[in-house]
């Protein structure tokens, strides 16, 4: 473990440190505290443990979230928003210098003249700036030398995603035509608290006062995917944290996170990551033992 170079004063539990000169990755683990000052990069925050809470301003306006697993937020450069978590929380961070992205914007033909403005986003879902982040973080938590390449790649798109949300100087709404944030939250909660029994689609439409012939449209509007790919996401997530992190048989974990069977998790778990459960068993014995 080593200090944190996005938020001094934090332990990162893995980092890429300088070795990608216009931005940084870490893993955290972070406690109720107040952010006082403001970031002097552009900084994404990935949330990857149990739920947790998030307070922060806008403008000196309060707000609050629930986040769960791979929901995300944006902090821009500059932008005081004093965030708080009021639990411990796990995350992935990825720290953006500022003129770096302001050259990627320019090469993909921006039109805005001067220095970009990213605007605020502090709470949304996006499967595949998660899925990027992931893979970078994993990178540098492997056991071999990191592949420069790749992890530079996985940074440039990182940084297309964050400005297409960011297009015309501001990130899109997602829950526009989609679920009130009152259900959208509810319907959250109640799929991470049955993760491990099967969920049906008019259970949740039951929950999301919608019917079921409107929960798709609607649940996608919101947070960028069905339901179905929404829970299939959160099962995996939950998964292989326990395969890294526990001594369960993989015939346990797949049955307490929703799966059929072992095979069903191994399908699933291939089609989302390329790797099976004992592939990611393995790799957790090359680190040492389960929570090292």
């Amino acid at each position: 473990m080593v200090g944190s170079h996005i938020k001094p004063g934090l332990v990162a539990l893995s980092s890429s440190a300088a070795d990608l000169g216009h931005a940084v990755v870490e893993r955290t683990v972070e406690g109720p505290a107040d952010v006082l000052g403001a970031p002097d990069t552009h900084v994404l925050v990935v949330h990857t443990g149990t739920s947790a809470t998030l307070s922060w301003q806008v403008d000196g306006a309060a707000r609050s979230a629930r986040f769960h697993m791979g929901e995300a937020l944006v902090n821009p450069a500059g932008h005081v928003s004093r965030p708080r978590w009021h639990d411990e929380v796990g995350l992935l961070l990825l720290s953006v210098d500022p003129a770096w992205l302001d050259a990627r914007a320019q090469e993909a033909g921006a039109t805005v003249r001067g220095p970009l403005e990213l605007a605020p986003d502090f709470h949304f879902t996006d499967p595949l700036l998660t899925l990027l982040v992931q893979r970078l973080a994993a990178e540098y938590e492997g056991p071999g030398p990191v592949d420069t390449l790749y992890t530079e790649s996985l940074v440039q798109a990182a940084a297309a995603v964050l400005l297409r949300r960011n297009a015309a100087g501001r990130a899109p709404d997602p829950r526009t035509g989609g679920l009130l944030p009152r259900r959208l939250a509810e319907l959250r909660d109640y799929i991470h608290l049955n993760l491990g029994r099967r969920i049906s689609l008019e259970e949740l439409s039951s929950v999301a006062g919608v019917s079921s012939a409107h929960l798709n449209r609607l649940f996608r509007a919101s947070v960028g995917e069905t339901p179905h790919q929404y829970v299939l996401r959160q099962r995996v997530e939950r998964a292989r944290s326990a395969l890294l992190h526990s001594d369960d048989s993989i015939a346990d974990i797949a049955v307490a996170h929703g799966f059929a069977d072992q095979s069903h998790l191994t399908r699933v778990l291939r089609r989302a990551t390329g790797l099976t459960p004992g592939v990611l068993r393995e790799e957790r014995t090359s680190r040492g033992p389960a929570g090292d």
